[in-house]
């Protein structure tokens, strides 16, 4: 029996589309997404009010998976690294660490990351001490979830063969689609629940 569930969303609140209500103030989207979506990558600097989604994280029962995500400089320099997450480590149980990397990291950058949810994605295959699974041509480094970052966006069909594919991981897993608006984030997941994931 196939044990993989998807968690479907994207990076950034700043939909395009006409998801939001026009009346919904900006301190309120990350609820509204929140009810619809399970899972939000966040840049680790971003402009969004990372305590108040925190703290509505902290209150609610609902599965939903929050990514901070950081750049390759920013991770792989470890005074750097340590001093941009500083600012959030007191809430490091209620998100996971993403970062899209091409260069293995210094020991010193794995042992501040060993208190950390985390999850690398790499087109090269690295040396590191986690759960590693090939997916889609990336490699998946991870210690909690895997998270799979597509900058594709697709149609029907396309949708659906990429979610077979991807389903052989077995396990829960992240799908952040940077690009989707939320009528393909729809599709993606009611695909994914016709194909019973």
């Amino acid at each position: 029996m196939n044990k993989t569930e998807f968690l479907i969303g994207r990076s950034g609140l700043d939909l395009l589309d006409d998801f939001y209500p026009d009346d919904l103030p900006n301190e309120w989207r990350f609820d509204y997404y929140s009810t619809l979506f399970k899972t939000l990558a966040l840049k680790i600097d971003t402009d969004e009010d990372l305590d108040q989604i925190f703290i509505e994280l902290e209150d609610s029962d609902e599965v939903f998976e929050l990514v901070i995500s950081i750049e390759q400089a920013q991770l792989l320099d470890a005074d750097q690294l340590a001093s941009k997450l500083k600012r959030i480590h007191q809430y490091r149980s209620q998100f996971n660490l993403f970062c899209e990397l091409d260069e293995q990291p210094s020991d010193k950058v794995m042992a501040i990351l060993s208190d950390y949810q985390v999850c690398l994605q790499s087109n090269k295959k690295l040396t590191l001490d986690l759960n590693t699974k090939l997916i889609a041509d990336k490699h998946l480094y991870f210690n909690q979830l895997p998270i799979l970052y597509t900058y594709n966006v697709w149609d029907e069909e396309q949708i659906r063969d990429f979610l077979q594919d991807i389903s052989l991981i077995n396990i829960k897993t992240v799908l952040i689609c940077k690009h989707a608006e939320s009528e393909t984030l729809n599709k993606i997941r009611i695909i994914a629940e016709i194909l019973g994931f």
